[in-house]
């Protein structure tokens, strides 16, 4: 996975960027945004350090060698935009909308995504570390290039998005929601098969 690619940056606001349809090498640091509507803005080369956002909405987006790194995203919309080369380090995004977008080369390490939506995305490269996906909805996605290492999957929906082959050993999976037909093929530990056993639709006698 090629890392994002930035270069000098210079400190700008976000406020003052978004009149712009394109946006270079921009480096946004204890920034705030509210009550945003974005459409078709492409954000190159740039570094978020602590920003927060709040009833923002981006939508057919691009976001391209791109570093968020401790920012607050939670509850935003983030619709039918492109991922490429981007890094989400230890952010917050909580019930964060990825609908219908594209992640190609990102990396979300230290994220919690509680209640997030990952539905109906194309993605290529993924990796998730040691994020927190309690209860996030992975629905109608691609994951043939996407990996989990220690991560919580407890009560995570993954519908319609196989996980073949995909190595989920280092995970919580605790009341996972997903079907035999997705779970097919994945690597799991043997203590987890028993988080697994109820989509058998068996019982245990004790």
């Amino acid at each position: 996975m090629q890392k994002p690619n930035l270069d000098y940056l210079e400190k700008t606001t976000l406020s003052k960027d978004l009149d712009h349809e394109e946006i270079n090498n921009a480096h946004y640091q204890m920034d705030v945004l509210f009550d945003q509507h974005c459409h078709g803005i492409e954000f190159k080369h740039c570094l978020f350090e602590n920003v927060s956002m709040q009833d923002v909405q981006f939508e057919d987006s691009y976001f391209i060698d791109v570093i968020f790194k401790d920012c607050d995203f939670s509850n935003i919309k983030l619709l039918s935009s492109l991922f490429r080369r981007v890094q989400f380090i230890n952010c917050k995004l909580l019930g964060t909308d990825f609908s219908e977008s594209l992640f190609d080369q990102v990396l979300l390490k230290d994220c919690l995504c509680r209640f997030a939506n990952f539905t109906f995305m194309k993605n290529k490269e993924v990796h998730f570390e040691h994020c927190d996906l309690y209860q996030a909805s992975i629905i109608e996605t691609n994951l043939k290039k996407t990996t989990f290492h220690e991560c919580n999957l407890q009560q995570c929906e993954i519908q319609h998005a196989s996980l073949y082959q995909i190595d989920l050993s280092s995970c919580d999976l605790t009341n996972l929601i997903t079907t035999v037909e997705d779970i097919q093929g994945a690597i799991i530990d043997s203590f987890q098969a028993a988080s697994l056993i109820h989509l058998l639709k068996v019982k245990i006698k004790q």
